[in-house]
């Protein structure tokens, strides 16, 4: 058994936080009769699992939800933080490449391509959509789409940059939204989210879509590619949708 501060130290948070672990049930050790807080080896071990979704960005309600349904017991969820894990050693590592041809760029020793700048970066670069889409499809939806694009991190992220990069230069050369061209690629933004997310339907596509200019993170994250882009996805796939409605 080992006493807070103990625990504090080797899992290099403080003991207000293993406090606060405690009042909010996340993780509740043995207390003797004096109040003392005593953590077991089990104890460390969901600590060890806190610690890792805290990393990915998982909110302290998430987790405790996360922790409960593991029905397959602690082998099956670890492999489950382990593919998370390896898919944000992919992003990163994508993310540092890019940065160090940036560094070399502006040293003017290479020069890069607007498609090299963004490699690595991703339409869905932050946990909090994952946390809402949790909100918003169940676990079940997520879940299934971090098992289909489990290994091909690399191509989600090319697929959608693609996509986006069209977009602005077709919004550049000032090709109505609506125009052929674009509902290609609305289109293909679609299939992709079926091929390596979920079965998205045409309703929730639309959604999707109306998400990317009214929601001011994805706005600002697609707007990288070129000032109105948010917009002008979401105008070429809301043509996209009623024309098939």
């Amino acid at each position: 058994m080992y006493q807070v501060r103990e625990v504090a130290q080797m899992a290099k948070v403080s003991v207000r936080t293993l406090h606060h672990y405690d009042s909010i049930g996340l993780l509740c050790p043995q207390k003797q009769e004096n109040g003392y807080r005593l953590y077991s080896d089990e104890d460390l071990e969901r600590l060890q699992s806190i610690l890792y979704y805290r990393y990915l960005g998982f909110s302290l309600k998430k987790i405790a939800g996360l922790l409960d349904r593991a029905e397959g017991g602690r082998l099956e969820l670890l492999q489950e933080q382990l593919g998370l894990m390896e898919a944000e050693q992919v992003r990163l590592s994508a993310l540092i490449d890019t940065l160090r041809k940036t560094i070399k760029s502006q040293k003017g020793q290479i020069r890069m391509s607007n498609e090299e700048k963004f490699a690595g970066f991703t339409w869905q670069d932050n946990q909090e959509y994952d946390h809402e889409a949790r909100e918003r499809y169940g676990d079940a939806v997520v879940d299934e789409s971090h098992r289909r694009q489990a290994g091909h991190e690399e191509e989600v992220a090319a697929g959608f940059n693609k996509a986006f990069f069209a977009l602005a230069r077709n919004l550049e050369q000032g090709i109505p939204a609506d125009d052929a061209q674009n509902q290609a690629i609305a289109e293909g933004i679609g299939q992709h989210i079926r091929t390596y997310s979920f079965d998205c339907s045409l309703e929730v596509f639309g959604c999707i879509g109306r998400g990317y200019s009214a929601d001011p993170r994805f706005r600002k994250n697609i707007d990288r590619f070129g000032e109105g882009v948010a917009q002008y996805a979401r105008d070429a796939i809301a043509a996209f949708v009623a024309a098939r409605s």
